[in-house]
């Protein structure tokens, strides 16, 4: 359960935080959370509470990412870097749920002027697979797994 605790803003903020709102029965504070990126409370405990092997894997060709890895993300050079989870057939950082590499990449990454670049997800997203140590490129998991399909072919 969030606490609510009272700050004073100025008119730009509130007008910033009303127009982010989904609806009057939205409190501010969700908004606010959203502007902010930071994970609603039901997204902190749907990802925290997620295990490996309890739901679907994320798919995409001959790749397979199984529920619970964790998921990052890295832009502009590791000045912006994004963590979440597969979960459920979908990648997941903080409330926001995405189906494709490149819709997140593009949902999240922020160019050097402010816009959402088109980027290739495949080349921005790493998992950490369970029972590794280290970080694998999707790039590079799509590369093995299009090698092992031309060596069975």
């Amino acid at each position: 359960m969030t606490k609510l605790v009272p700050i004073e803003i100025d008119f730009d903020i509130h007008k910033l935080i009303e127009g982010e709102r989904k609806g009057f029965d939205e409190p501010q504070y969700i908004a606010l959370r959203r502007l902010l990126k930071l994970p609603d409370d039901e997204a902190i405990e749907s990802v925290e509470s997620s295990t490996i092997g309890e739901g679907r894997s994320w798919r995409e060709g001959f790749v397979e990412v199984p529920h619970g890895t964790l998921a990052r993300m890295e832009y502009d050079r590791g000045r912006q870097v994004y963590e979440g989870k597969f979960l459920n057939g979908r990648i997941v950082v903080g409330s926001n749920s995405f189906e494709s590499l490149s819709e997140a990449a593009k949902a999240l990454a922020v160019s050097k002027k402010g816009n959402s670049p088109s980027l290739n997800g495949w080349k921005y997203w790493s998992a950490k697979l369970p029972g590794e140590h280290k970080w694998r490129t999707l790039w590079d998991m799509r590369a093995e797994a299009q090698k092992r399909i031309k060596i069975n072919l």
